[in-house]
């Protein structure tokens, strides 16, 4: 009773009779209306209890008291926030500067720490009194809801029900677009009464406008087989957002599996910063980002309009970890603490904060390095779930789970949220809460292709193209993009020659791109960049932990199909139909050993010669791989660009006719065969580099009587390589057939004892050996069976120094498809592992 001013005297209990007083008209200070109170007779009892009217007077006029006094410090914090911001609203448009103008340092008042809210004491019983506290408190739950929304609401206070209403310009940038959406909809369902269930659905049609606009809530009361729902429109009668209430029973959709092998989200930018004080929060919501992850995320070098918007009012206390590969699902792990804002609005706070912490996790990705404008929205499309289980009362802590992280359309996570009290008991979940980084206009069709300067090389030079543009030419709409750039319209055929996707991609920026002079097109060069990973799947996968021939083939090709499809134009030939990219041939060599894990590996290619032919284009490029400005690998290769009309005109290696492999062709068993299982041998390789399985090994035979291996193993439609080469277009790569070979050699070395006596013997790639190799085919879902030979040609002791020289071949069912030759592998040297 203290905050509405009634000096500690009990409810309902006068000191001394109440005199009978005309009282003038008080002003309402939140409707600016006169409001005459009229004069109320003084009454008492036996027992000194006031009269019902003459309470009622002195306890309106100390809450209308209390309520400007409420009013005005919100004018003051509304005030504040505005200045914290320092900079226009999100969606105004920025003064334009000259791009090598400097931006002035935006000074930002100090943060408030917010405090956790406080219950008032109950009043005190009156022995024999009548219960005027239920109505006072009655009274001031009814002035409590009502300040609450001046307060917090972007409505006001007089629209009705499914009114429209725009949105306050202060209230757009303290709150944030997409929060001031979702408290409209909550807010008239809880008027609507619908909110019982402690359960709701939030479901995003379209992205929130970048200001704001008229909004319409138009509620559903919902029936049996429905629940009610509130959807938000704007002025244009978009739906751009439905709020559910949730039934008793009702539950989220079954949660995912974890993948056989989770994706790995490559960030732009990496950083040993694991957790964030709010000091830092504030840092990054103005735009610091650099001070607080380090100078790699800084964007300094372009215009103030091109740099991140400012973030809304900050929610988090702290994230506590920040695990980039944690979590049930591998893909990041963040637990952050946060007081309840105490105004009723719970799920709007938990959507809020829970959307925070992934704003968090994509800024910390350093994912902003690669738009223009970088903001947070919800994810289109989108649903998430929330269940309420008990009070929020105090701090609050957040463990949230990212499920999901990708590029196309545009950056996005989505995660699972756990709330718990402060004694560790859960108090709501959330589920499939989605943000995603859009840059500035969000609609931009050909996807801040003029912007991709803002996105710096491993040299500090712009950028020619982003991870963004990467991923999106491996999974993007390639039709839509045809249609933005005015060459075709929608219906170009989405199987497009591609990048591999996901962990199987191996370029990040195009760095320079240039047509070439000739008529015939050659001498066009590209370069480009791919940031290696310290701990890369393919090396923990390998059985020796180095860098394998597989990654080091993709890391030299990759380019050479963008390349083809930026400068050459393949990308859009033969519109109508489908239209592949395979590599026919190649030839690379190890120039040195290199450990080129946590470096940048500059790729650089150049065309050779172009060859057009009816319904195919043959491209032939040299590459060269180099790290720190020095060459590691090099080579040449084939790529053909065909209609599926051209491609079934394949005949493998022999023209058509079948050759079995040596060992069908030998008439009895021959000396010394023995039958393996390599499945389960980790010194081969695990996970997706466990390539082998049913191996039979013979010491002297072959084509050279140095010995031979022969691997026979099924083709599953679920084998992983299937899912990430290519997007609509699956077939085994190339390279895992090379590299199955490889891992053959390296079989046959463990399994007779040449590596027994030496001091190290794991065996990888050696330098100045050229590796070769022919495909005359493709190995696609249908197909039934691998297999893979090798024939070792020679084998070299020279004290502690072994190599292995070998050739071998591939099959498709019964179709020899492959030919690779001289490959070789030798131990380590001491002091040289992890390399290549």
């Amino acid at each position: 009773m203290d905050e509405l001013g009634f000096e500690g005297t009990p409810v309902g209990h006068v000191t001394r009779p109440v005199t009978a007083q005309p009282v003038a008209a008080t002003a309402d200070p939140h409707a600016g209306i006169p409001v005459a109170v009229p004069p109320v007779p003084a009454v008492r009892d036996g027992n000194d209890v006031a009269d019902v009217g003459a309470l009622a007077v002195r306890m309106a006029q100390q809450v209308q008291r209390a309520h400007a006094a409420v009013v005005e410090a919100h004018r003051a914090i509304s005030a504040w926030q505005l200045r914290r911001l320092g900079s226009p609203a999100p969606y105004a448009a920025p003064p334009q500067a000259p791009p090598d103008a400097a931006s002035p340092p935006v000074v930002l008042a100090p943060a408030v720490p917010r405090q956790a809210p406080q219950r008032p004491a109950p009043p005190p019983k009156v022995p024999g009194a009548a219960d005027y506290g239920r109505a006072l408190n009655t009274l001031k739950a009814e002035w409590s809801a009502k300040m609450t929304g001046t307060a917090r609401s972007a409505e006001p206070k007089s629209a009705g029900r499914n009114a429209a209403f725009t949105p306050s310009l202060s209230d757009w940038a303290r709150l944030g677009g997409p929060a001031v959406i979702v408290r409209t909809a909550v807010r008239r369902l809880r008027e609507a009464g619908a909110l019982t269930s402690g359960r709701v659905e939030v479901a995003w049609h379209e992205l929130p406008p970048s200001g704001p606009v008229p909004l319409s809530p138009v509620c559903h009361p919902g029936g049996a087989d429905a629940p009610a729902r509130c959807d938000v429109r704007d002025g244009g009668g978009r739906t751009l957002l439905t709020v559910s209430a949730g039934t008793e029973g009702s539950s989220p959709p079954d949660r995912p599996g974890v993948p056989r092998y989770p994706r790995e989200f490559k960030p732009p930018a990496r950083t040993s910063v694991d957790r964030l004080t709010a000091d830092d929060l504030d840092a990054l919501a103005r735009g610091d980002v650099a001070a607080v992850l380090g100078s790699a995320f800084g964007q300094q070098h372009v215009a103030s309009e091109l740099r991140p918007e400012p973030w809304p009012e900050r929610l988090l206390e702290e994230v506590a970890s920040i695990a980039p590969r944690g979590g049930h699902w591998r893909q990041g792990l963040l637990t952050a603490t946060t007081l309840p804002a105490g105004d009723g609005d719970v799920w709007p706070f938990l959507l809020e904060a829970v959307s925070e912490v992934l704003r968090v996790y994509l800024f910390h990705r350093g994912v902003h390095l690669c738009l223009p404008g970088a903001h947070a929205v919800p994810v289109p499309g989108g649903t998430a779930h929330g269940e309420l289980l008990g009070p929020l009362d105090g701090p609050l802590g957040l463990r949230v789970e990212i499920s999901r992280a990708g590029w196309v359309p545009r950056p996005f996570v989505t995660a699972d949220a756990d709330v718990t009290s402060a004694d560790g008991e859960t108090v709501a979940r959330l589920r499939d809460v989605g943000v995603a980084l859009y840059g500035r206009p969000e609609d931009e069709p050909l996807l801040h292709f003029d912007n991709a300067g803002i996105r710096l090389t491993s040299v500090g030079s712009p950028a020619y193209s982003t991870e963004m543009h990467m991923a999106h030419a491996s999974e993007g709409d390639v039709a839509q993009l045809g249609a933005a750039s005015g060459q075709y319209g929608t219906e170009l055929c989405p199987v497009r020659p591609r990048l591999p996707g996901g962990d199987f991609l191996m370029i990040d920026r195009g760095v320079e791109v240039r047509q070439g002079t000739a008529a015939d097109r050659t001498g066009a060069y590209g370069v480009s960049e791919y940031d290696m990973p310290t701990d890369p799947w393919y090396c923990r996968e390998n059985g020796t932990r180095s860098v394998p021939a597989l990654a080091l083939m993709e890391i030299s090709l990759q380019p050479a199909g963008l390349l083809s499809a930026l400068t050459l134009g393949v990308a859009l030939q033969h519109p109508d139909e489908p239209y592949v990219c395979r590599n026919l041939n190649g030839k690379a060599t190890l120039l040195r050993d290199a450990d080129p894990r946590g470096t940048t590996v500059t790729q650089r290619l150049t065309v050779l010669s172009v060859t057009d032919l009816p319904g195919a284009t043959l491209h032939r490029y040299r590459f060269e791989l180099s790290t720190g400005g020095r060459s590691f690998y090099e080579g040449e290769a084939l790529h053909g660009y065909f209609t599926q009309g051209v491609l079934d005109l394949q005949q493998g290696m022999d023209k058509g006719r079948r050759v079995p492999p040596w060992l069908d062709r030998q008439g009895t068993p021959p000396t010394g065969l023995r039958r393996l299982d390599a499945r389960g041998d980790a010194r081969l390789g695990t996970g997706r580099l466990a390539l082998l399985e049913d191996l039979v090994l013979v010491p002297g035979g072959g084509d050279h009587g140095a010995g031979y291996v022969l691997c026979t193993k099924p083709v599953r439609a679920d084998d992983w390589y299937f899912h990430h080469h290519f997007f609509r277009d699956p077939v085994m790569p190339g390279s895992a057939g090379v590299q199955m070979l490889f891992q053959q050699v390296q079989a046959f070395a463990l399994h007779t004892g040449l590596t027994g006596d030496l001091p190290d013997p794991e065996l990888g790639l050696v330098t100045g050996e050229p590796l070769s190799w022919n495909y005359g085919a493709q190995i696609l879902r249908e197909h039934r069976q691998v297999r893979g030979e090798v024939h070792i040609r020679k084998v070299t002791r020279k004290r502690d120094r072994l190599l292995i020289r070998a050739d071998g071949s591939v099959w498709r069912d019964d179709l020899r498809i492959y030919h690779v030759r001289n490959i070789v592998l030798g131990n380590r040297l001491a002091g040289r592992k992890g390399g290549v």
